[in-house]
């Protein structure tokens, strides 16, 4: 059964290097050493996985319309998958979907074969780093005062149903897109 397990972290670890998910995440995500995680990067991708900082702005994800719907999109798929799936898996099954649906704003260039596994994270509108970020920092709880623990909560745009990313002391209630059809 334990071999079990680890021949999933591997498979899983596997996918999120193909949808460019950097080693130290991989290795937060599945519990796999960073060592093997690299390994797993460099077998899947040919190359290093990339070094950087990592995300802590939330105000990251309301700087685009496309942003805020991409935000929110992650964010219903990753709630549907944690209620069935086990942990590790359910943030890489998530954004699979999200990569998937939202494939045709990538060129075609940027991919082959699958659609979730592009070349590069720019070619994701919220790459998988962030949108793992995303996912740790989102709640709806609030504080014993009253105020929320996440200055974003996710709205529905009274005017065309849409989900879309807000931040808490936001008074509209339409949708970015809607707002700027309205201009």
């Amino acid at each position: 059964m334990a071999r079990r397990v680890d021949l999933q972290l591997y498979e899983t670890a596997k996918v999120m290097a193909k949808m460019q998910a950097r080693a130290c995440v991989i290795s937060r995500i599945t519990g796999l050493s960073i060592a093997d995680t690299r390994k797993i990067w460099h077998d899947e991708m040919g190359r290093s996985s990339p070094s950087g900082q990592q995300p802590n702005d939330d105000q990251w994800f309301l700087k685009s319309p496309l942003r805020r719907m991409h935000g929110a999109l992650i964010l219903q798929l990753y709630a549907r998958a944690q209620k069935a799936m086990p942990p590790h898996a359910a943030f890489t099954h998530a954004y699979y979907h999200y990569a998937r649906l939202t494939a045709g704003l990538a060129p075609r260039s940027t991919w082959q074969g699958d659609p979730a596994f592009r070349q590069s994270e720019d070619d994701y509108v919220i790459p998988f780093l962030r949108a793992h970020f995303l996912t740790l920092l989102y709640t709806d709880e609030t504080l014993s005062d009253g105020q929320r623990k996440c200055n974003l909560q996710t709205r529905r745009c009274k005017s065309c149903g849409t989900l879309y990313l807000g931040h808490v002391e936001e008074v509209s209630s339409k949708c970015p897109i809607c707002v700027a059809q309205k201009k």
